[in-house]
């Protein structure tokens, strides 16, 4: 028996070794067991190969023989190891092992973003442009990069009036009847101390104060500039505090029958009320008012469901024909015992016809005062308020008196401040005075001072108000809200929102989001866009595919150009192609496999191959119908472009590739997101056996985990129980390719949030959150092998260090501790002991024995929970040097 081991090299693996080892021997030990047989007693006929010489024929046979096995068992540990998943490296055997179990490495998949277009001033100001997907929009790129083109892929409604809503910057200044402070308009008439007004609500005037201390008339009893030209006037009333300006609820449109229905009725029918522009549209739609008339009626309306309060200069001041007259006494010895004098001008003013009129004489002609205007005469005990029904000039002879005064008739009765009426007898000639003649002064709106997206008063974070009444911005409107940041000045930021409800309120549009805005805003800088449409990466492609063959079963055809655009979807994977096959101008279905499919179903499956190229794959007329002849049948329009390249930065996207009548510009005031290269190995590895391992379905932490990890676009995920005070939901935390932030709005983080409902449990909660990134520094004295240069030695430490805690190194939760970090810096070529000075996150530089990543938690606050961390190591913040 042959002494010589046929195995030179023992052949065993611990579990969990990232490869196998299989070989039998390399070309040293071969050759030394092939020289060690020569000498083996047991082959008699070997024995007269002696010589040892290197040059001899026989050690140089031994030699190619021992180089043979070497190359054969190089090969047999690569079969080996490309035999498993976990060891393969090649991508083509992870592909063919996941096909296996039904799995499909992800192709790359498109970005997408919010485009903002600018149109043009259209002849019809109410005119809403449509423009249907597949606008395309090019980037400009920066250096190193290529021009990208992005295509909408839902509808355009534009108006030149939606490019840049403003909010509303004032609103009207609202008075109480005991109001102390007015601001007039800058036009307003000039007024002096002790000037009289009143505040008119209406025809009437408002009364302040209570029972013998009420009264209509106000005094000016201070004057000061305000901002703007604005003249803040101080009255003289009771205190009282102005109330802050709110919206009417919505109330309930009655459409009578028959109602004759034009501008002036309509605004009849909105006064004091706010109204939804689904309800004024329906309005519009069923009396057959155009756009522009909707929009006349609604501006030419007053929404205060009482009339404003407004102040009015009294012009005219005027005493009673006769309070002039000299006083006649009458003699005290007449026998007539009068407890005081009285005189014939002591009586009431004006004479008292038959019927409830009086007839009241000015103390001269006054042709400024008509009929229908008011009238206010006092004493030092009452007011009255009285209509003037005529007015007259007439020549007046009495007390001795002979003049051309102004008469007037008016009711017998006048309105009292206590709301009571009251008889003109208790005035008297000499002792009351007129005033006449009342004129409106404008007010003066007043600035709004508040943050957009900050709650106050009765509007909330998710409410803004735009300076004009937009009839035509409906919910489900997609806005882009753009401006300064009120907490970080001097910086920029933008939000996309959905609108949920538009109200009409007066001359101005409330409206409110499906959520609240991210960030406050400076509100002079904020400006709102309607003009926006979702486009995603890649540009569309019509080709034809070949000729179908009704003769040839599973026919195959490649794409020409690519790589196929994947863009997200409602499915356990995230996203679909976006390619339409056509047979003979008939559309054929996309599934998975043919497995489900007849003989006659029109179906088709697409594969990507290892060099990204994509192929659209037809039955055998047993599993999926074989294609009919036919000469360049078989059409397809798909779309070409994704990746990590869409990841623009925000304003990038501004060239219109496609220049429609209308719009002149556009730009994305976010940056693109959601995009993904091809499904990395590693990442294969531990997606592929997720559909076997749950089914389709998520019931643990895990599965949920697993189920979000192979959703397109998420790089990380991590599920953890949390606590709301009555349940326990599960949270799970994700973060996208190269750490990216998938938008809260996006359709990445609805589509997953909708994928994990309903593949979990429909009784159980589940929440979605980004992930929070945290930085942490490190500071350390490394200890070099002489041979080494240091500056080589500190760069190779710096890149091994920066890729052992990087994203994609690091899991979400995971700590990091000084053995960790002092073993990844002593696996750096040159480095043979490190001394660690600095381990922290934060500012403050410290040495820690660990740093720990917060797991998702629930906010102890109540909003909403937390998410999860994840721990990477900030180049910023790395400092090393070699010790001396």
């Amino acid at each position: 028996m042959s002494s010589v081991k046929p195995t030179p090299e023992p052949i065993a693996n611990r579990a969990g070794l990232p490869a196998l080892r299989a070989r039998a021997g390399r070309h040293p030990t071969f050759l030394a067991a092939l020289r060690r047989g020569l000498a083996d007693g047991s082959r008699p006929g070997l024995s007269e190969l002696r010589s040892r010489d290197r040059d001899d024929f026989t050690l140089g046979l031994l030699d190619a023989w021992a180089a043979t096995l070497d190359t054969l068992t190089f090969y047999a540990e690569r079969q080996a190891n490309e035999a498993y998943l976990r060891t393969a490296t090649r991508r083509e055997s992870v592909r063919a092992h996941a096909r296996l179990i039904g799995y499909e490495l992800a192709p790359a998949k498109a970005a997408s973003c919010h485009l903002v277009f600018e149109a043009e001033p259209h002849d019809a100001p109410e005119a809403v442009l449509d423009y249907p997907p597949g606008l395309q929009v090019r980037s400009i790129p920066r250096d190193g990069e290529l021009p990208q083109l992005f295509e909408t892929v839902e509808p355009l409604l534009a108006r030149a009036e939606w490019n840049a809503m403003r909010p509303l910057m004032a609103w009207p200044q609202v008075l109480a009847a005991g109001a102390e402070e007015i601001q007039l308009a800058q036009d307003a008439p000039r007024l002096a101390l002790g000037d009289p007004l009143l505040l008119m609500q209406g025809e009437v005037p408002v009364a302040t104060g209570s029972g013998d201390q009420a009264g209509f008339l106000r005094r000016v009893s201070g004057l000061r500039d305000g901002i703007g030209g604005r003249r803040i006037l101080a009255l003289r009333s009771d205190p009282a505090s102005q109330p802050p300006y709110s919206f009417q609820p919505i109330l309930q449109a009655i459409w009578m029958p028959g109602l004759a229905f034009s501008t002036s009725s309509m605004v009849a029918l909105l006064a004091g009320h706010s109204w939804s522009v689904a309800t004024l549209a329906s309005a519009s739609n069923f009396h057959s008012l155009t756009p522009r008339e909707m929009r006349q009626a609604v501006q030419a309306s007053d929404f205060r469901a009482e009339g404003p309060i407004r102040p009015a200069m009294l012009r005219i001041r005027a005493g009673f024909f006769g309070n002039t007259a000299a006083v006649k006494l009458l003699p005290a010895n007449s026998g007539i015992g009068a407890p005081g004098a009285v005189t014939a001008t002591a009586g009431q003013v004006g004479d008292t016809p038959p019927g409830n009129r009086a007839y009241l004489y000015l103390d001269r002609d006054y042709p400024e005062i008509t009929a229908g205007q008011g009238l206010l005469i006092r004493n030092a005990a009452n007011e009255a308020w009285l209509r003037i029904h005529a007015a007259e000039t007439q020549g007046v002879e009495a007390y001795g008196l002979a003049a051309k005064v102004t008469r007037l008739e008016v009711d017998d009765k006048g309105l009292a401040p206590d709301g009571t009426l009251i008889a003109l007898s208790g005035f008297t000639t000499r002792g009351s005075i007129a005033h006449a003649l009342p004129e409106p002064l404008p007010l003066a709106d007043l600035p709004i001072t508040d943050p957009v997206g900050q709650a106050a008063g009765a509007l909330g974070a998710d409410q803004v108000e735009i300076a004009t009444p937009e009839l035509q911005l409906m919910p489900g409107k997609v806005l882009a809200i753009t401006g300064e940041r009120a907490d970080l000045a001097g910086v920029a930021a933008a939000e996309i929102r959905v609108l949920a409800q538009n109200l009409i309120v007066g001359d101005h549009s409330l409206l409110t989001f499906t959520q609240p805005l991210a960030h406050r805003y400076v509100r002079a800088t904020v400006r709102l866009s309607a003009n926006v449409a979702l486009a995603t990466h890649g540009e569309t492609v019509a080709e034809v595919l070949g000729d179908g063959d009704a003769t040839r079963t599973f026919q195959r055809f490649r794409l020409k150009s690519g790589p196929l655009t994947h863009v997200s979807a409602r499915n356990a994977r995230g996203m679909v192609p976006a390619i339409e096959v056509r047979v003979n101008r008939i559309r054929w279905d996309l599934m998975e496999d043919f497995r489900a499919a007849g003989p006659q179903d029109r179906v088709w499956l697409l594969r990507i191959e290892e060099d990204g190229s994509a192929h659209v794959v037809f039955g055998d007329g047993l599993r999926g119908a074989r294609l009919p002849t036919g000469q360049g049948n078989v059409e397809a329009v798909y779309r070409r472009g994704a990746g990590l390249s869409g990841h623009l930065e925000a304003g990038q996207l501004s060239l219109l590739a496609t220049k429609p009548a209308g719009l002149k510009a556009v730009t994305n005031p976010l940056p693109p997101a959601g995009g993904a290269d091809a499904e990395r190995l590693e990442d294969a590895r531990r997606n592929a056996p997720m559909g076997v391992l749950t089914l389709g379905r998520a019931v643990s932490l895990r599965d949920y985990e697993d189920f979000a990890r192979g959703f397109a676009a998420v790089a990380k995920a991590r599920a953890d129980w949390t606590f709301d005070g009555f349940a326990r939901p599960i949270l799970v935390t994700v973060a996208g390719q190269g750490g990216a932030i998938l938008p809260e709005a996006g359709d990445d983080m609805q589509n997953l949030r909708a994928a994990l409902l309903a593949a979990g449990e429909s009784d159980l909660r589940v929440g979605l959150r980004n992930y929070r990134p945290v930085g942490f520094g490190l500071a350390a004295r490394l200890f070099a092998d002489p041979g080494h240069m240091p500056e080589d030695v500190i760069e190779a430490a710096r890149r091994t260090v920066l890729a052992a805690f990087s994203f994609d190194a690091r899991e979400l939760g995971q700590g990091v501790s000084q053995a960790q970090v002092i073993a990844a810096l002593q696996s750096a070529p040159g480095v043979v002991g490190v001394d660690l000075d600095a381990l922290y996150t934060g500012d403050t530089p410290q040495l820690r024995p660990r740093l720990t990543a917060a797991l998702g938690r629930p906010d102890l606050a109540g909003a909403l929970p937390v998410a999860a961390e994840l721990l990477t190591l900030d180049p910023t913040r790395l400092h090393l040097e070699v010790a001396a």
